[in-house]
């Protein structure tokens, strides 16, 4: 397949990944047969793309063409080969997007689950397509209107609705145990507290070693793993909205050295709380 003229996506090969968070080009497409994208390298940013109507086919290196109908959503990560096209006899109608994800979009974009790398559903609810529908429309609608200073901020607010819907969706489809509900909730409303497993346990009326297998098992992440998270989320907010020192912050969100906070904050989001407070701070002014 040729690879598509005007190509919009950020090449792989050829352009560094120095974007910060935005929505790099959307548009809405009704393509008929001979339409065709061909990445044999993918790209730096992520692609979402749903279907309005008609019939596309999706390839990314497994056995199995994608089949997109209405009402399914696919999300390609960056460096992912693909190649997409509409499929014989049909048209394909689609909302879509290249995009820089925000950094606390990666704790809902949702991982594969398909054979390869990408992530594929369909919608059943058809509120949830109308919600997602109206939400890729305001992207568009964002990137095409002058909103002043804050149109990027409304186009990213309008994908963020979206990622968030399908996140919700995936977690309601986990139905999460009861007590496993009950740990979560101890440790998001008091992450500054020094938990123990054993405490937690008895709380739910679970052996300290069943909680730990059944946690891990449902969230994906240990007790102390998750309570980090918790932690480093907060301490993201106070270096964005206050002055405060970073030594406070890291005793205040829970970590007794502010050391291993910096390193704990610098593992998850890429650079140390100095740095991320100052890019923050360029990115306001």
């Amino acid at each position: 397949m040729a690879i598509k003229p005007n190509n919009p996506a950020i090449s792989s090969s050829h352009i560094q990944y120095t974007h910060p968070p935005g929505i790099l080009v959307s548009d809405y497409y009704n393509k008929g047969y001979g339409y065709a994208c061909y990445r044999p390298e993918g790209t730096k940013d992520w692609l979402i793309m749903y279907t309005l109507s008609g019939k596309g086919l999706i390839n990314d290196g497994s056995d199995d063409l994608l089949l997109c109908s209405e009402g399914t959503l696919t999300i390609v990560p960056p460096g992912v080969p693909h190649d997409y096209f509409t499929a014989e006899g049909y048209e394909w109608e689609k909302l879509w997007a290249h995009f820089i994800p925000r950094m606390a979009w990666m704790d809902w974009i949702p991982t594969s689950n398909t054979e390869g790398p990408i992530y594929h559903i369909r919608i059943d609810s058809e509120v949830a397509r109308h919600t997602v529908e109206y939400a890729f429309r305001r992207v568009l609608s964002y990137q095409l209107d002058s909103y002043g200073e804050f149109r990027e901020e409304l186009t990213l607010n309008a994908l963020e609705e979206i990622i968030l819907l399908i996140a919700s969706q995936i977690a309601d489809k986990k139905k999460l145990d009861p007590r496993i509900k009950d740990v979560l909730n101890i440790l998001a409303q008091h992450y500054s507290d020094n938990h123990q497993i054993e405490e937690l346990a008895n709380k739910v009326c679970l052996s300290p070693s069943r909680l730990s297998h059944l946690f891990k098992e449902q969230v994906g992440d240990s007790i102390i793993e998750t309570l980090t998270k918790y932690r480093l989320k907060q301490a993201e907010k106070l270096l964005q909205y206050t002055l405060r020192p970073i030594t406070d912050i890291a005793l205040e969100v829970g970590f007794n050295s502010p050391d291993y906070f910096t390193r704990q904050f610098a593992s998850y989001y890429g650079v140390n709380p100095s740095q991320y407070r100052k890019q923050h701070t360029q990115n306001k002014s």
